[in-house]
């Protein structure tokens, strides 16, 4: 049963817990969408034990309206209430994003993300009206999308605006700053649902603040596998009280973090935030999971570059760990 905005606080609060991740969007070799790599790459997380699973980010501007609903269908029925799921409902047109969220609704998501389009980023207060008209006119629990994609960093008087709408329930505050997931849990944290979405946070976000949720990263699935799941052995140890063997074990995953927060540093440019879709979905392939190729005007990744990846992740030692036996 779909969650109304008058319940949508108290929901988030007790749903919107654990990891939470979001895949790319599959291709096949001719561009197409690959439903059956939506299903497949579902079942993937799914395994992973991850408290919801989202989809849709990577390259909504590159897909027709149309190809994206399709999509979100297949991405729905194949979670099939198993966990909460999301779907990122964005356009740049309000009415269009309007109607993507009550289409969401619609085939049964339970919660939509949103976050500014750049062309109504050129002041918070206008990133604050954005969301409140588009929340106004929607039943639907909102996850707000902090990113330098929409053109600006939100300060926390603008997360604690965003926090007096009705169906505004989580915030994915992505812009590698800890000090301001802090302070923004300070702020809103009774209200809304805060995470920083970066493992290298993850351990002290757990151990010294309230964040009851990592919202919506790929380390969920490119640092872990169905064979091993280290980041959700170290937060089992952290519940357990185990301090020093979770900080143990999140140390040995520092090669392989460090790979996933190399290529992830072109997101959080202030000026011109990219994302490495191509990269990503190279990783995703390595694990087993359909990732495809990538739509003009983006790059296609060069063999050179795959190889001397490949070389870069094989010598971390996790990429053996991580995979099934017939794909190492």
């Amino acid at each position: 049963m779909a969650v109304g905005n008058r319940e949508s606080k108290a929901w988030a609060r007790e749903h919107v817990k654990g990891l939470w991740t979001t895949p790319m969007i599959p291709m096949l070799a001719d561009g197409s969408i690959d439903h059956d790599g939506i299903r497949q790459n579902t079942e993937y997380i799914l395994s992973l034990d991850v408290g919801g699973v989202g989809f849709g980010f990577s390259e909504p501007w590159y897909l027709t309206l149309r190809e994206r609903m399709d999509a979100f269908k297949v991405f729905v029925d194949a979670v099939g209430k198993r966990v909460a799921c999301y779907v990122h409902a964005l356009d740049y047109s309000v009415p269009e994003t309007i109607a993507l969220v009550n289409y969401c609704r619609e085939i049964g998501a339970d919660a939509v993300m949103l976050w500014v389009p750049m062309e109504f980023g050129k002041s918070e207060a206008m990133a604050c009206a954005w969301y409140e008209h588009v929340a106004s006119q929607v039943e639907m629990p909102i996850f707000a999308y902090n990113t330098y994609h929409s053109g600006l960093s939100l300060s926390i008087d603008a997360i604690r605006r965003l926090a007096e709408v009705e169906n505004i329930v989580a915030l994915k505050d992505a812009v590698n700053d800890f000090g301001h997931t802090v302070e923004a849990l300070q702020a809103v944290g009774e209200r809304i649902v805060v995470s920083n979405p970066l493992e290298e946070y993850l351990p002290a976000m757990l151990t010294y603040t309230s964040q009851q949720v990592m919202l919506g990263t790929t380390s969920v699935f490119l640092m872990q596998s169905p064979h091993r799941q280290p980041i959700n052995e170290y937060v089992a140890l952290i519940e357990q009280g185990r301090l020093a063997e979770a900080w143990n074990l999140y140390y040995e995953l520092k090669p392989l973090r460090d790979i996933w927060t190399g290529i992830y540093s072109v997101l959080w440019e202030k000026e011109a935030a990219q994302h490495p879709i191509a990269m990503i979905k190279y990783w995703m392939e390595l694990m087993g999971l359909r990732g495809g190729p990538v739509r003009p005007p983006l790059t296609q990744l060069s063999e050179a570059a795959k190889a001397a990846f490949r070389e870069r992740l094989e010598a971390t030692g996790w990429l053996e760990k991580l995979r099934a036996p017939s794909l190492v």
